[in-house]
């Protein structure tokens, strides 16, 4: 074997190797917001692949735009590969899903905030996409979340699909009772 057929299956064996490293520690160790440890984020190799996609758009447009030729390809690869970039970043900053004991907020990639209550879920649907574990559910006022079950710890809002499965209703929270209506016992 050449050394050229050597590096090769070096690097597309130790890049595979990285990438499957990395899909395990993201699976084991959900990526919490530090404000508040309720919102689970994305991955942290969503942000990173987005700055290596903003970097090459960066590279690319500097062969683009400076070198004597001026090549029109490379100017706007540099733009669509810096675009693409930007918009990893941004899907980062914006997502988040807070699975609650009797809600679900979460904020979608484009950054509209969505609280949808147990109560509220129309249809729900688990299923597999490519042997990942997809949960989509849809509420009545037509919020609808899809998320890959391995990447967010969705327990809460699995109870509680476990428990309309068993009774037929969701579990909706307690009314408090107010404190007029509690009568005063006897004798005082």
């Amino acid at each position: 074997m050449s050394t050229e057929g050597f590096l090769q299956v070096a690097i597309s064996t130790s890049m595979t190797v990285f990438l499957a490293v990395a899909g395990w520690w993201a699976r084991k160790h959900p990526n919490r917001s530090k404000e508040y440890p309720e919102r689970i984020r994305m991955p942290k190799v969503v942000p990173l692949i987005g700055w290596l996609l903003i970097g090459t758009g960066v590279l690319i447009g500097m062969v683009g735009w400076f070198t004597p030729e001026r090549p029109l390809d490379a100017r706007i690869a540099s733009a669509a590969v810096f675009l693409a970039g930007w918009m990893f970043v941004g899907m980062y900053r914006n997502f988040y899903v807070a699975p609650r004991q009797y809600e679900v907020a979460f904020r979608s990639i484009l950054g509209k905030e969505h609280v949808i209550p147990y109560r509220d879920i129309d249809t729900y649907h688990l299923g597999r996409v490519r042997r990942q574990p997809i949960l989509t559910i849809r509420s009545i006022h037509g919020a609808k979340l899809s998320l890959n079950l391995n990447g967010f710890a969705m327990g809460p809002l699995l109870r509680a699909i476990d428990y309309h499965r068993a009774t037929g209703r969701w579990p909706v929270p307690a009314e408090p009772v107010p404190a007029d209506a509690v009568e005063a016992p006897p004798g005082r």
